[in-house]
């Protein structure tokens, strides 16, 4: 049985994936929303061009290896592993990307990398951890972070 609810955002999932020409009128539409908001909170800077067709859609399941910095060069996380045996071991960060689950800045800069691309991301604290930091990863309160965030797959 099913729970309540669950068909509708099954069909809200298939409605989300438009069809190429949609995609390109959506983009279109797109800054009417941002100019509301101010500019985006981060920067992107391409390390290593992507495919440049397979791009990831809000609700997908992305899967990327990443090294974060603060600003003094201090890595506070990272999946990637130096040692060989370790290597064998490590999996990429998986996790549907645009709902939330990440900060902001990774939502918003992953929807813009296709697959392959490795990219630098400098957040501004407003779309990483803001006033509160993150206490327990070692980042302080209103930090820019950067990220070298490589996208291996989408789902």
């Amino acid at each position: 049985q099913r729970f309540k609810g669950t068909d509708g955002a099954e069909k809200a999932a298939e409605k989300a994936k438009p069809a190429k020409a949609e995609e390109a009128k959506g983009k279109a539409a797109k800054p009417e929303e941002a100019a509301e908001e101010g500019p985006p909170k981060y920067t992107k800077s391409i390390l290593k061009k992507g495919d440049k067709t397979n791009f990831p859609k809000k609700g997908d399941t992305v899967h990327c290896w990443y090294t974060g910095k603060l600003q003094d060069g201090t890595v506070f996380d990272t999946n990637i592993q130096t040692s060989s045996k370790k290597k064998k071991a490590a999996k990429p960060l998986s996790f549907k990307v645009g709902i939330g689950k990440v900060i902001r800045g990774w939502d918003e800069a992953l929807l813009t990398m296709s697959k392959g691309e490795k990219a630098q991301l400098e957040i501004e604290p407003e779309w990483a951890y803001g006033k509160k930091g993150q206490p327990d990863a070692k980042i302080p309160p209103n930090a820019k972070l950067f990220f070298e965030v490589e996208l291996v797959d989408i789902e």
